[in-house]
């Protein structure tokens, strides 16, 4: 599912992020344009990321001691 314009405003409004209205737009296309390539990503290679673990996670400060 692709992301509305609807959606981006409510989202941008849940998190307190101010963006003038002249930019909605512009991150609604980009929203759109990276869900598309998860979607393409997912559909090439849903079935081989179920079958791994995923990475834990490092943080920097583990790194140190």
């Amino acid at each position: 599912m692709l992301p509305t314009l609807d959606y981006v405003r409510s989202t941008l409004a849940l998190q307190n992020i101010p963006v003038h209205e002249d930019e909605i737009d512009n991150i609604h296309q980009r929203l759109i344009i990276w869900f598309s390539a998860l979607n393409d990503i997912e559909r090439h290679l849903g079935a081989q990321m179920d079958d791994v673990e995923p990475i834990p996670p490092v943080y920097p400060h583990d790194m140190c001691q």
